[in-house]
């Protein structure tokens, strides 16, 4: 059985337009202007994609006011999430430790076709897990904001996947096809 989960960073705050960090109550950034419009630009691209049968967001507000923009291109249900917060104050391990509970948790859920907005080093952390990488020698190449990537599996185990899609957010530019990754005998 083909399962796709597909993951997503929120759009533009002032924080990542500045390249600043942030993650919890402290700072509950809203998305900019721009982060509002990348939201549309990424909605759209993923009502182009296969049926999401769940979505589920971080309960941040900038994942929140991301994944509500989304939303309004989607016909699924959004669930908040609080696995999927981002944990600037957590150690790393424990920031790895709580989304591999996530990614095992997802793997067994009877829904096909996951959608996950949530954040930065989140995204980095499950794309890591599904490539079979651990919290100590993992990627960490940041999806840009509103970007997107995907991992197919087939009986629980990581087949392929895309690490970073943000074509859409620049429609005006040639479109580039997704890089997809083999990932066979992987998690």
């Amino acid at each position: 059985m083909i399962k796709t989960i597909y993951y997503y960073r929120h759009g533009e705050t002032y924080y990542s337009s500045k390249n600043m960090l942030y993650g919890d109550k402290e700072y509950e950034a809203l998305l900019t202007e721009k982060g509002r419009s990348q939201a549309v630009l990424l909605g759209a691209e993923l009502a182009r994609r296969p049926k999401f049968d769940l979505h589920m967001v971080s309960p941040l507000p900038r994942a929140v006011q991301t994944a509500t923009i989304v939303q309004t291109h989607l016909q699924t249900e959004l669930l908040v999430e609080p696995s999927l917060i981002e944990g600037i104050k957590e150690k790393r391990e424990d920031t790895w430790a709580r989304v591999e509970k996530l990614a095992e948790r997802l793997v067994k859920l009877p829904e096909q076709t996951i959608l996950l907005g949530t954040h930065g080093f989140i995204c980095c952390c499950l794309a890591a897990y599904f490539r079979g990488q651990t919290v100590k020698n993992m990627s960490l190449e940041n999806l840009p904001t509103a970007g997107f990537g995907w991992i197919e599996l087939e009986d629980g185990q990581a087949k392929r996947g895309c690490r970073s899609v943000s074509t859409h957010l620049n429609p005006n530019a040639t479109p580039v096809p997704e890089v997809i990754h083999e990932l066979v005998g992987i998690k």
